[in-house]
């Protein structure tokens, strides 16, 4: 760390970039140039004092550290202190250049905060302008945010006498308090049009101008201004005036020499064209660089027209001159940034005005031929294409033009889509069919109730436990509301239950449901049994006892004992998810016993078991008679058909395969063994065991 440090203070120092003093260094950092302080080159007064206190400042840093040494491994670093700023009444702050004398933040909840910079005045000042001089600066870049402004003509001229705006707006019908409460918004105004939205207009002056107020607040292309009577280039005299121009390009008394003073990151204002470049962003950089042991945050600003060549000479500087960080950052490349020099709509409301001007300029000719002009606008045929959007209004402006003695009419049809995405919820009915479950794991009771829409899909889940106010409870409740809304949103429940089922936490344990012997934890169950009821075909890879798939139902009378009595038979088997095969064993037991006596004893029932155990059995005919020539033997014709024999080894382990990963020696597919996996390749146990 003390290498580190020494490298800082020659840094300080001045020590040239091909010196060998440095230690241990590739990229040599760019030192301070004691050169043009001692020239009087800099143009601070106290730079003398600053060269002084940043010697000393590493002097103290070796001298400190030789002695009692570092705590951490980075000594310095410049933090991103963007937002920061804002919060603290900072223009700018780290190595960073103001982002625009004025700006604008786009609010999350919608609208625009206006930030101007703070520090034009005392710079003025700094710089020799009188009182004056700075207020009339001031009030180019900022406006000067009063309405007793003369009223501009036509053409934009504002002139030295006539009526003014507060004039204009009072005939309109503007109030004296309207116009206090109009002229308490200008300062956080970005632009003029800004203050004269439907929702901030008196309603005598939209009735007055024959609107319905509802229906102009609902009109996302309503312009206060144009409702006034005001032309466009009317709207941008008085815009500049009350509002300012945001530049100091182009204002009175300011001399050439003090623009660069001023620069921003980005263009200043819609008439500005000055900015500092990135390669200025980068020297800036490189000059704190040698004095900062870890990175610096900062973005380096690229306009929206930078090439991927200038993208790539920016980051091969920055090597160059030995920064440790780079951050580049092309306007306009995020969906909506949090700083902008110009609002969202300005750009249409160009292209509508371009089209309102040619509409204007053929006016005195479109009189004259109105007529021909109509027939003709019906005859051109439509150009546009139809997209899928919410939104596909038509803005249709035609004009007449002369051209010697030919009538000549343009039309020019804007269509202006705008797409919404939004995600689509499908809710259930009011009244719909459920199905309730009641499940018990490890002692923790609970019901899963589920809502269905009218095609049997599962829509809603409803999980209650029956501990009411428990943290488990609690939980369950916030999950079916989760897994309630991701259903109705369209999330497959295949998706779910993948990822969900098989977690592993407590409470887990036994459970009283045959499908699911064994819960991991009350996710596992929940999202098992879904996958059991509303997923074809995993019940059949999952559950432990899976029904017989080409087994058909049979049917049986009552059986006979020797002495000719009936005998009561348990229907319960007849409901079970096994049923196939367990008729198919009580029949096979009956047999035997009829013939030998006892079926445990006897080898041909055992090899009978063991036959149907390994093969799959189709019974197409049963016949069961109870004449006194078969004593009460059933006699069963059965039609075996010989298949891939498959143990039931391989069986359950099939069904113990479903989750499980794979062994972590071996490579094979381990199986369930209680909550763990283990290997049958290697005997490797994953877990417990």
């Amino acid at each position: 760390m003390l290498r580190v440090i020494r490298n800082h203070r020659r840094a300080a120092y001045g020590t040239a970039r091909d010196a060998s003093e440095w230690e241990s260094l590739r990229i040599r950092p760019v030192s301070i140039d004691h050169g043009i302080f001692k020239a009087g080159k800099v143009p601070l007064a106290n730079a003398g004092d600053m060269l002084a206190r940043s010697l000393a400042a590493w002097d103290d840093a070796l001298l400190f550290g030789t002695k009692f040494g570092f705590r951490n491994a980075q000594v310095t670093v410049i933090a991103p202190t963007g937002t920061i700023g804002l919060l603290m009444d900072c223009d700018t702050t780290g190595v960073e250049p103001d982002f625009a004398l004025t700006k604008f933040k786009k609010l999350a909840g919608g609208g625009y905060f206006k930030i101007a910079n703070q520090s034009l005045r005392p710079a003025m000042k700094a710089l020799g302008y009188s009182a004056t001089q700075t207020d009339e600066i001031l009030a180019h870049v900022m406006g000067t945010l009063n309405l007793d402004t003369p009223m501009p003509d036509a053409d934009g001229r504002i002139p030295a006498t006539g009526p003014t705006f507060r004039q204009h707006l009072t005939a309109k019908g503007y109030t004296g308090d309207n116009l206090v409460a109009l002229e308490n918004q200008l300062p956080m105004m970005f632009e003029l049009g800004f203050a004269f939205s439907a929702w901030s207009m008196p309603t005598q002056v939209l009735e007055a101008a024959g609107l319905d107020p509802a229906a102009a607040k609902a009109d996302g292309k309503f312009n206060g201004l144009k409702v006034l009577g005001l032309k466009k280039k009317q709207i941008e005299s008085l815009n500049r005036r009350i509002c300012g121009t945001q530049t100091v390009e182009g204002a009175p008394h300011l001399k050439a020499e003090h623009l660069a003073v001023f620069d921003c990151a980005n263009k200043c204002g819609p008439t500005g064209t000055r900015f500092i470049r990135p390669e200025g962003h980068i020297h800036m950089m490189a000059a704190a660089q040698p004095f900062i042991s870890g990175a610096i945050s900062k973005t380096i600003n690229m306009a929206s027209e930078a090439t991927v060549e200038q993208i790539g000479d920016a980051y091969r500087m920055s090597w160059e001159l030995g920064l440790k960080a780079n951050a580049l950052y092309r306007d306009g490349s995020k969906l909506s940034q949090p700083l902008s020099t110009k609002t969202d709509v300005e750009q249409e409301d160009e292209d509508t005005e371009g089209l309102e001007e040619s509409a204007t300029a053929g006016e005195p000719v479109a009189s004259a031929a109105s007529s021909q002009g109509a027939t003709r606008a019906a005859a051109v045929p439509a150009t546009s294409t139809s997209t899928t959007s919410f939104e596909s209004p038509v803005a249709e402006e035609s004009s007449v033009l002369v051209e010697g003695d030919r009538f000549v009419e343009r039309i020019v049809e804007r269509v202006v889509e705008r797409v919404i995405e939004r995600p689509m919820r499908r809710r259930l009915n009011e009244t719909r069919g459920s199905i309730t479950h009641k499940f018990n794991v490890a002692g923790h009771e609970g019901y899963l109730i589920v809502g269905l829409y009218e095609d049997g899909r599962p829509g809603e889940l409803f999980i209650t436990m029956a501990k009411e106010g428990s943290t488990i409870g609690g939980l369950m409740d916030s999950l079916g509301t989760a897994i309630s809304v991701a259903l109705q949103y369209g999330v497959p429940v295949e998706s779910l239950v993948n990822k969900f089922a098989h977690q592993r936490f407590e409470p887990m344990g036994m459970t009283t449901n045959s499908d699911i012997p064994f819960a991991k934890s009350l996710v596992d169950y929940i999202f098992r049994w879904m996958g059991m009821q509303f997923i074809a075909g995993y019940r059949d890879q999952n559950a432990p006892r899976r029904p017989a798939s080409v087994a058909a139902p049979v049917t049986a009378e009552p059986l006979a004992d020797h002495h000719g009595r009936g005998v009561k038979e348990d229907t319960a088997w007849q409901h079970r998810t096994d049923g196939a095969s367990a008729r198919l064993g009580d029949r096979i037991s009956s047999s035997d016993m009829g013939a030998s006596g006892s079926s445990t004893d006897s080898p041909r029932g055992s090899e009978r078991i063991a036959s149907i155990l390994s093969e799959t059995t189709q019974i197409t005919e049963s016949d069961v008679s109870t004449s006194a020539h078969s004593a009460g033997v059933s006699v069963v014709t059965e039609t075996t058909v010989a298949t891939k024999r498959v143990s039931v080894l391989d069986q359950a382990t099939a069904t113990l395969m479903g989750d499980a990963p794979a062994c972590d020696g071996c490579g094979s597919i381990t199986v369930r063994n209680g909550t763990c996996y283990r290997c049958l390749n290697c005997g490797n146990s994953m877990g417990c065991s």
